[in-house]
């Protein structure tokens, strides 16, 4: 029998555990072994230790906890737990986003295929082809000129980006992609499929995407957020809403953003679009149904009073209220990724100064002595993200870059 108070919360960080108990919810959690911590086991009623991205080993242990605890929802607030949700409220016939659409998220290639089936979104289509051997990329940099983007079909935090900027580029292109294919070492390639590659034609111009929460298939827009991304790799360094456009452009943003979901069948919960501003138009880049990370749900909760993440797991089990509209901005908050040289970090500094500046709404840092700092090659790089509150965006972004540069991360040559 289901329990209406009762959740499956799919993997995620110790912070989404205690939202959904925050709720007075029971929760069957399930978690990788290695990132289960003891301490989070009081605030779960049961817990399931697996490789979850694992549909075979996640199956029977679901089924089992459904008989035992009756949960009304499998819910998660993180990409590797998206599909694996769907897949458990297909199989129990628990509602909510299904397994298909889901997927047509966490698979970029069946989100531009999906696009390219229907009507256009956006000031235009984006050509995509998979690539599945090295001469793909001298057909596709002949066909749709230079520069064009290759990634990974799955994965999230720009990891695996890359711009070919000419055909002198293909061979250097050609060895990081290969380099990527035997990558064992990175934090996203226990998660993520890190295998099949798609091109896109290279669209110019800034990024920003879209909030939204969708209730029945009603898409409120949260906010529209500036991104601030570095050119050559690609990785958001910073964030700012509400965006610094017009009301034409951010309106142009949020109708792009709607009629993208409505494309992709997607009727319920959170979702973070990326949209290109090309100068012919909005165009959409990709999108993840889930609430964007780099603290977005701090800052979306701060400036417009709604926290997107506890909203989810209450939507998905009904016992959420939908929003009546599109909610109003109180100030304006910024977040920074924040960077090291690569090596082995000795010592860090500034934090707990910047933790007591009165213009901080949170520092997420998990980077201490002995930890290794990567090259930065995607958001997973990075060491964490500080957050800044202010009176509109220009002093949001101001002081998140004044209380970035307090703190010191020393490291020394791996």
């Amino acid at each position: 029998m289901r329990n209406p108070k009762r959740v499956l919360l799919i993997g995620g960080t110790p912070k989404h555990l205690r939202k959904a108990a925050d709720l007075g919810l029971g929760v069957v959690y399930v978690q990788f072994e290695d990132e289960f911590a003891p301490e989070q086991r009081s605030l779960a009623e049961a817990v399931l230790l697996t490789d979850y991205t694992d549909w075979r080993s996640l199956r029977p242990l679901v089924e089992s906890a459904y008989e035992s605890w009756g949960f009304s929802a499998a819910v998660s607030l993180t990409e590797p737990g998206l599909d694996p949700a769907a897949r458990v409220n297909d199989l129990l016939g628990l509602g909510g986003t299904p397994y298909e659409v889901s997927h047509r998220f966490t698979d970029k290639w069946l989100m531009r295929r999906r696009l390219a089936e229907g009507p256009p979104v956006g000031a235009r289509r984006v050509a995509a082809e998979l690539l599945t051997e090295d001469a793909d990329l001298d057909r596709f940099g002949a066909a749709h000129g230079y520069p064009f983007i290759v990634k990974p079909t799955s994965g999230t935090a720009s990891f695996g980006v890359v711009k070919v900027d000419g055909a002198d580029a293909l061979g250097a292109a050609r060895q990081r992609l290969r380099r990527l294919h035997t990558a064992t070492d990175h934090p996203l390639t226990g998660a993520y499929d890190i295998e099949q590659f798609m091109m896109e034609e290279y669209v110019p111009g800034p990024l920003y995407s879209v909030e939204t929460f969708s209730f029945d298939g009603r898409h409120v827009v949260l906010t529209v957020t500036e991104a601030i991304t570095r050119p050559r790799t690609h990785v958001h360094v910073g964030h700012a809403l509400p965006a610094r456009l017009s009301a034409e452009d951010e309106e142009r943003m949020a109708d792009t953003a709607r009629r993208f979901l409505r494309a992709m069948g997607f009727r319920d919960g959170p979702a973070h679009t990326e949209i290109i501003l090309s100068p012919r138009g909005p165009v959409i880049c990709e999108s993840q149904n889930r609430v964007g990370g780099a603290l977005l749900t701090d800052m979306i909760d701060a400036v417009y009073g709604c926290d997107a993440q506890s909203l989810a797991i209450s939507w998905a089990l009904g016992l959420a209220d939908p929003l009546p509209g599109r909610p109003v901005a109180r100030g304006a908050a910024a977040s920074w990724l924040v960077v090291a040289e690569e090596g082995r970090v000795e010592r860090v500094e500034g934090v707990e100064r910047v933790r007591a500046a009165p213009d901080t709404l949170a520092v997420s840092l998990g980077v201490g002595p002995g930890d290794l700092v990567r090259p930065l090659e995607g958001q997973w790089d990075g060491l964490g993200h500080i957050s800044a509150l202010g009176p509109d965006t220009d002093a949001a972004v101001d002081a998140c870059r004044r209380n970035l540069r307090e703190i010191r991360i020393h490291t020394r040559a791996a």
